[in-house]
């Protein structure tokens, strides 16, 4: 059969034994099928991550759409033919949308929450196939993400008197370590030496403004800080220009993603506000680069979000 773009010709080898005059008989069907994997709403051919799917331990579950024609050897279309298609991984499920169509073409999908290689072959005994061999990694998530962005405190942004901060032999901004915009609030600050401070004790309940919010704590002296190198998130450290909160129901955790007009990310941490199809970065910290991004073309903007799996 001569090759064209939708047909290829299949080469294989086979060995006869020592005996003289023998022979390898091999049968090749006479009904031919090719597949072909349509592109996706991002203009390519990787896996699509349903809208309603949610991660199971700690696993997305990939899509995949894939194009079956059948024809018989002289280029006749075969219709309402009903395919049998197989993996040859045990944990992957294939689907037929039904018989063929009158161009022989029937849709295969396949699903499966298990990265790495597989392959697909065609179980019918009068229909000939190359195995479709496929790997999973990389994935469109079906829905596009609400990109907004968060940040720790700085102490350059503060002005109140400087004050003694117990467990770090050091003195810094009041407000910094104790108002409602400061450390004992958002958990990590930045201080003006460049370290990262957070409290490991808070033994102070809340002074309220006239307006009944929260602005500074009761009893400083409850307080305990300590020194360390850097914002620490759900389940990694956090660092600017590489980490994200999310929904781990969405994106595993620990997972690297690629977001439109953002790069690569790794979800290290989570928040209570961060449900579904919703992404916050961390930018840094301080009240300059939070301006930067407020006033930037990301923040509370819609973007395509790609599954790159795990690892640097």
């Amino acid at each position: 059969m001569t090759d064209s773009t939708q047909w290829v010709t299949v080469h294989d080898t086979a060995y006869t034994n020592t005996n003289p005059n023998s022979c390898v008989e091999v049968r090749i069907a006479a009904n031919l099928l090719s597949w072909d994997i349509p592109d996706n709403r991002y203009g390519d051919k990787l896996p699509l991550i349903p809208s309603s799917s949610r991660v199971q331990h700690g696993k997305i579950l990939y899509h995949l759409p894939i194009k079956a024609t059948v024809k018989s050897r002289t280029g006749v279309p075969l219709s309402n033919r009903t395919l049998s298609i197989k993996s040859d991984r045990a944990h992957d499920t294939v689907r037929i949308s039904g018989p063929t169509d009158s161009d022989g073409c029937a849709i295969v999908i396949l699903e499966s929450r298990e990265s790495g290689d597989l392959s697909l072959s065609v179980m019918d005994d009068n229909i000939t196939a190359v195995p479709l061999r496929l790997t999973l990694k990389e994935a469109w998530y079906e829905s596009t993400f609400l990109i907004t962005g968060y940040h720790v405190c700085f102490e350059s942004d503060f002005t109140g008197e400087p004050v003694f901060a117990h467990g770090t032999n050091d003195y810094h901004k009041k407000d910094f370590l104790y108002s409602a915009r400061g450390v004992v609030m958002q958990g990590t600050g930045k201080a003006s030496n460049g370290r990262y401070i957070r409290p490991t004790q808070v033994n102070s309940g809340w002074h309220r403004n006239n307006h009944g919010n929260r602005d500074y704590l009761n009893n400083p002296d409850g307080v305990a800080f300590t020194y360390t190198n850097s914002v620490q998130g759900a389940y990694n450290p956090v660092t600017e220009n590489h980490s994200i909160a999310v929904d781990p129901d969405v994106i595993p955790k620990r997972a690297q993603v690629n977001i439109e007009m953002v790069g690569n990310r790794f979800a290290d941490d989570t928040g209570s506000a961060i449900v579904g199809h919703h992404i916050d970065n961390f930018f840094g910290a301080g009240a300059a680069i939070q301006t930067t991004w407020e006033i930037g073309p990301i923040n509370n903007t819609q973007r395509k979000v790609k599954y790159i799996g795990f690892g640097s």
